[in-house]
């Protein structure tokens, strides 16, 4: 494989900065504190390799319609790579990574020794793209944008007619922003706490805020949105795999912490994202509308 110098100049016309070999457009978080934080935190819960778990790679391969294959010996682009969940995945599979976070999370990403990954630190809508990606791959992150539409259409910047894009988008609530997150429990929360005092409240309480919220679920007949809306703790949720206490309590706060402190969340529905894609004239190939993933690509 190339230098990383020779092949970011292949990709990419921007100028780059090498900091402890991450290329950097610019050291400005502007709206990823949050992130930051978290992945200083929390940045190795969600990592497969430590936790020991498959929880990532199934997310990844249940993002990718259940074809991890489709990667294999591909030029990939990975969108917000964090502390690289989803990077130690995609780099056994592909031919090579190149994964972009604006955060300051992307200097622990638990692959950057990995021979075919290239790390950005940038915004990725400041990318000027020169050379084509084969799959861009995209997860968590468009809602946390301070324009979702303008960023969902940046990601066709990265391919040609042959590429395709995977990305998913947090689902709107059937109420939409009448949601007590949305309406009470962020601006609430915000007024009173900054991140650091939220997490060492979070830290300390959890175990009874989450005694408090499953017995809400079992009065109102098991009912999660319920309780969420009486209780702002999100909490681990997937019944396949079996984690040890330690684990699910920071998933949780990791969760919390996210749904209350990003900048940015601007959930869709289904049908607004068809819509968006559409009236742009590029094509849905895959859609699940159950958890808003999506396979996208530009007509031939």
């Amino acid at each position: 494989m190339k230098n990383n110098n020779l092949l970011i100049k292949e990709y990419f016309s921007n100028n780059f900065v090498i900091d402890r070999n991450i290329f950097v457009i610019s050291q400005d978080d502007k709206y990823t504190d949050n992130f930051s934080n978290q992945w200083k935190d929390f940045n190795y819960v969600q990592v497969d390799s430590f936790n020991k778990t498959k929880i990532s790679e199934d997310y990844l391969r249940e993002l990718l319609f259940d074809d991890l294959n489709q990667l294999k010996n591909k030029n990939i682009l990975e969108i917000g790579c964090g502390a690289g969940r989803f990077t130690e995945h995609i780099v056994k599979h592909s031919n090579l990574c190149v994964s972009i976070d604006l955060s300051k999370s992307i200097y622990y990403n638990v692959s950057k020794d990995t021979k075919n990954l290239i790390l950005i630190k940038s915004d990725f809508l400041k990318l000027k793209v020169k050379k084509k990606f084969d799959i861009v791959i995209c997860r968590g992150v468009l809602q946390h944008t301070p324009d979702p539409d303008k960023s969902i259409l940046k990601l066709f910047d990265f391919i040609d007619e042959e590429g395709l894009i995977f990305f998913d988008y947090y689902k709107k609530p059937k109420i939409g922003f009448l949601h007590p997150k949305y309406i009470f429990w962020r601006p609430f929360i915000r007024a009173f706490f900054n991140y650091n005092s939220f997490k060492f409240f979070l830290d300390k309480n959890i175990n009874t805020l989450m005694k408090v919220k499953y017995f809400f679920r079992k009065i109102f007949f098991n009912s999660f949105f319920i309780s969420d809306c009486l209780i702002p703790i999100w909490d681990f949720r997937e019944k396949n795999y079996k984690i040890d206490k330690n684990l699910f309590t920071q998933w949780t706060i990791l969760d919390t912490l996210d749904g209350i402190f990003a900048k940015y969340d601007f959930p869709k529905s289904n049908k607004e994202l068809i819509s968006l894609i559409n009236i742009n004239n590029f094509k849905v190939l895959k859609n699940n509308s159950n958890k808003n993933y999506f396979c996208v690509k530009k007509f031939n």
